[in-house]
């Protein structure tokens, strides 16, 4: 049967849409796979070129292609100005004219609630400027500040706003306001405060290549400032590196006992540091930032020996106020808390102690800090006889212990490897290549086709360069790490020539190289920072074969997650390296990959338990004794 005119136009018209556009060569050679997700265009079998975008969280529009995600710029958060908040901007000098109508103390203890609050264990920014919002806001206020905050993006409570507003209070505050006279509001301050920081007449290149500029030099500040450690790390570092690793190498040449050296020097037990700052700890992390006098004093240690910990980690409000007063104006920066961070406790009237950030208080007692109690001991203590020498030995042998420990933990992330890898220490790199002159890196390990090439330095931003001082010490700073990225480019030079002189075993295919720096102290590593320092690397020749992979930096906690990821059967060191440098985290720190690169919660080291214990001990052994109940 003839088909109907109706069927005989509609097939015709499924024909011009489907191949009457295309060529005839085309026609008879071309073989395509028509499926969803790749359209063609009308009347022809060739894939379209059609535009598709995709939008980041962070907003920014890309191209489909292209939308891997999370990208550097979706892992930053942005604070709400007092013009989003109120539709103005308020006048300049407004944070100030509401702090000098409140009494200094209210002001700490209003920051001091932000902060503990921020620091918790566990806590959520989020939930905490919720509590914020809907304690201090009413009315339209509230409602419009909520709305905002339902942008994951943004942030109201930001901690160098806070600090800020500690250090301008201690400046203008006053001790006490009249009776009756109209209070300042202390919330409508913070939020002025967050509108003013970031205002810079500065200007400079906003292209990064071998110099961080203006705006890099913020970003370095900005993350060396909101760095947050794991307590429980700290306080297991701290654990191994004052108080054992020390004694265990007590027999090396310049090695001294840390612990003895800090009581020399301050007069103070650094046991009895670890007690009262893991007391005061303890307490905010249940959200008692203030200890009345009888409170901390039931501690068991005696007087004296308590009040001399509180000299060294403590000031009152007069002495706050000097310590501000005489900072040196061209180093103020909005970055620069010199006094909170050398004093986090601050002393009250009625013998009341403020802890006014945790994060300050557990760096001061049980990280690098106490090192420069040794090098500068209080004034009223009189100094040991041949004290700078003592000093020196003291931080070599901190510097030391902490390549130690680096050492420690590269072991146990290589210690389930069998023969084909491991860790090579410098002692053995250093008698494998003999030749005078030749540089060596501290670590070096075999993993199957490649070698991790490792160095550890304990350099550290110095102040400047740490709160962004306009002057040349980031630069300064960074130089120095490329000294430490030569000692990796030699090593790799000299494995390249001959690798059977390390392994005693003739490589059966070329290797590659991944270069790591590892920092134990840490250092701000982003795009800004990873561009300058591989800029800087390569203006001189460094790790630029075609076998060498791209510079990555690391620091000790860092190692220590990967550490806990090998414990839970997750990928290897070189595996996190390796992905980290294919995917689009490949300019950010290795914990921003690891949590939001590979989506990895890692697990403490086991170690870390004992550790942990071991340095709260002192702390277990001050707490008061509960009375024996009367017999029955």
């Amino acid at each position: 049967m003839a088909p109907t005119p109706d069927l005989v136009r509609e097939i015709a018209a499924i024909r011009r849409m489907l191949a009457d556009s295309e060529p005839a060569p085309v026609r008879s050679s071309y073989l395509a796979d028509p499926s969803q997700g790749r359209p063609v265009h009308q009347g022809s079998t060739a894939p379209a070129l059609v535009p598709e975008w995709h939008q980041h969280p962070s907003g920014l529009l890309v191209p489909a292609s292209s939308a891997q995600s999370p990208a550097p710029i979706d892992l930053m958060a942005v604070y709400l100005t007092a013009e989003e908040i109120f539709g103005f901007v308020p006048p300049s000098d407004y944070t100030e004219r509401q702090l000098e109508r409140i009494p200094l103390e209210d002001v700490l203890r209003f920051c001091a609630w932000a902060l503990t609050a921020l620091a918790m264990p566990d806590a959520s920014a989020r939930d905490v400027e919720k509590t914020f919002v809907n304690t201090l806001m009413q009315g339209p206020l509230r409602d419009r500040v909520l709305n905002l905050l339902r942008d994951d993006r943004r942030r109201l409570l930001v901690p160098q706003a806070v600090m800020l507003l500690a250090r301008t209070a201690v400046h203008v505050s006053p001790d006490t306001v009249p009776q009756g006279a109209p209070k300042g509001d202390l919330t409508v301050a913070l939020l002025c405060n967050s509108q003013s920081m970031g205002h810079h007449s500065e200007s400079g290149p906003t292209v990064i290549a071998d110099q961080p500029g203006p705006l890099g030099r913020e970003i370095i500040a900005n993350q060396h400032f909101n760095h947050t450690w794991s307590v429980s790390g700290v306080l297991a570092r701290y654990a191994r590196r004052w108080l054992e690793l020390p004694m265990e190498h007590l027999s090396e040449p310049g090695a001294i006992d840390l612990s003895q050296a800090y009581e020399d020097c301050t007069g103070v037990r650094l046991d009895d540091l670890a007690a009262v700052a893991g007391y005061l700890w303890a307490r905010t992390t249940q959200g008692h930032f203030v200890l009345e006098h009888a409170e901390y004093s039931a501690l068991t240690l005696p007087a004296e020996r308590l009040h001399r910990v509180l000299s060294l980690i403590s000031n009152d409000l007069p002495g706050m106020r000097e310590a501000v007063r005489q900072e040196r104006p061209e180093h103020r920066t909005e970055w620069s808390f010199d006094p909170f961070q050398r004093w986090p406790v601050i002393r009250l009237p009625q013998r009341r102690l403020l802890v006014l950030d945790p994060r300050h208080l557990v760096s001061r007692a049980f990280g690098w800090l106490p090192i420069l109690d040794i090098r500068f001991p209080p004034p009223h203590h009189p100094r040991p006889s041949g004290h700078k020498t003592l000093a020196t030995r003291a931080e070599q042998t901190l510097r030391r212990i902490s390549e130690v420990y680096v050492s420690e933990v590269l072991h146990r992330i290589t210690e389930d490897a069998s023969t084909v890898r491991r860790v090579y220490d410098d002692a053995q790199l250093k008698a494998a290549y003999t030749v005078k002159g030749q540089r060596i890196a501290d670590a070096a390990v075999d993993y199957p086709g490649t070698w991790i090439v490792i160095e550890v330095t304990t350099t550290q931003l110095r102040r400047e360069a740490a709160t962004a001082v306009p002057d040349e010490s980031q630069i300064k700073d960074i130089d120095k790490l490329i000294e430490e990225v030569d000692q990796i480019n030699a090593t790799i030079d000299a494995l390249r020539q001959d690798e059977t002189a390390l392994t005693g075993i003739s490589p059966t295919h070329p290797r590659r190289f991944l270069p790591l720096l590892v920092l134990p102290e840490g250092f701000p590593v982003n795009p800004v920072t990873l561009t300058v320092i591989r800029e800087r690397a390569r203006s001189r020749g460094l790790l630029q074969a075609p076998d060498t992979d791209p510079l990555e930096i690391a620091d000790i906690e860092e190692l220590e997650m990967i550490e806990g990821i090998q414990e839970d059967g997750g990928p290897s060191l070189l595996e996190i390296l390796q992905s980290k440098n294919a995917g689009t985290l490949r300019n950010t720190g290795l914990r921003e990959h690891i949590f939001y690169g590979l989506n990895l919660s890692p697990s403490k080291p086991a170690r870390h338990a004992e550790l942990f214990a071991t340095a709260l001990q002192p702390l277990f052994e001050a707490l008061p004794r509960p009375e024996p109940e009367p017999p029955a």
